[in-house]
């Protein structure tokens, strides 16, 4: 089969490689789509996790079964699946307490298991959930990606009439945004730089403040000036930090979904004064199945957010749209070939 091969930092290749064998309690997919993430282009330019290379990357993938190890139970040839990129361990402790998405031992595609850029790929069938026929593939991998989402509008814990504001225009912060319209909240406002992104917030108000000398007051305003319940950092930018704390109102959440990697400052004294909660957003908690539920709602409407398709022959220039096509594309999505 054809498959995408991280042999070494800013060494992507197109290489053939042997169909996965799939172990017993998996099944093997054909690929259908597999939608390129931002992570996915820091490994390529830095392998920050460490990767042990060479690694199949890709994370989010859907496709068809064609075949199923003898442990693997609910699952046939022909079935259409997402895939979730997350496999715990289910035995350590945080699996044990019920935080399975923070297991010690995890598998996970492209960084310890082979991943979704390439023709086949194996998935733990425990970790792999049927979509109907209404919901084509490249929407179908967007599944993790939607879970991540969830998990972080979950760790907002926002009441029905309450406000929220996203900062970042990217897919994560658009995936948010359409996701929140569901949440019965009073207002959402969603940030970022780019039109082109910002047009895909669905029922969100978008606000670009590329322009704005005070963005923190632009936003305010947006909110009748009032600060908001709220806010997700969907944006590794180390002002969006200060911004987002401009942005709370007393007692406010404070949800950190991008990576900040190094340090990053934070002023505790204005954390204790106004009682803000700091969080973390991590994976997700169980969020599979709401997932797959959100994705066949065609309200909300998230394949939208996949504007460009490519064969997987042509990675080249997909990656390249992914990163920077900012005023053009919003989620790529590699396919087989024949497809």
């Amino acid at each position: 089969m054809k498959a995408l091969q991280l042999a070494a930092v800013n060494d992507l290749r197109l290489v053939d490689l042997p169909v996965p064998a799939p172990r017993d309690d998996q099944l093997l997919v054909r690929t259908g789509a597999a939608t390129i993430c931002t992570s996915d282009l820091y490994d390529i330019r830095a392998n920050p996790f460490g990767i042990l290379l060479p690694v199949v990357l890709g994370h989010e993938g859907a496709g068809t079964v064609v075949a199923v190890g003898s442990a693997a139970c609910g699952f046939a040839a022909g079935d259409r699946i997402a895939a979730h990129s997350v496999w715990p361990c289910g035995a350590c402790d945080p699996c044990r307490e019920g935080l399975s998405h923070m297991c010690a031992r995890m598998e996970h595609f492209g960084l310890n298991v082979p991943g979704v850029f390439a023709e086949y790929f194996a998935v733990r069938a425990d970790r792999a959930r049927k979509v109907p026929d209404a919901v084509p593939f490249t929407a179908a991998a967007l599944a993790e990606p939607i879970c991540c989402s969830l998990e972080a509008l979950a760790q907002a814990r926002l009441s029905p009439g309450q406000s929220l504001l996203i900062l970042g225009d990217g897919p994560f912060g658009m995936l948010m945004a359409r996701l929140s319209g569901a949440m019965g909240l009073g207002r959402v406002v969603v940030a970022g730089h780019q039109d082109f992104r910002l047009s895909f917030a669905g029922s969100a108000q978008a606000v670009n403040t590329s322009r704005a000398d005070d963005p923190a007051a632009l936003l305010r305003d947006s909110n009748r000036g009032k600060g908001y319940d709220a806010v997700i950092l969907a944006t590794d930018n180390r002002a969006a930090v200060r911004q987002g704390m401009d942005c709370l109102k007393p007692k406010g959440r404070l949800v950190v979904f991008a990576s900040f990697h190094g340090d990053t400052p934070v002023d505790l004294f204005r954390v204790q004064l106004k009682e803000f909660e700091i969080v973390g957003a991590v994976n997700d908690q169980d969020r599979f199945d709401a997932a797959v539920g959100a994705l066949s709602n065609p309200r909300l409407g998230l394949g939208d957010l996949v504007t460009h398709t490519y064969p997987l022959e042509e990675y080249r220039q997909a990656f390249e749209t992914a990163e920077h096509g900012l005023t053009q594309a919003l989620k790529v999505a590699l396919i087989p070939s024949d497809h």
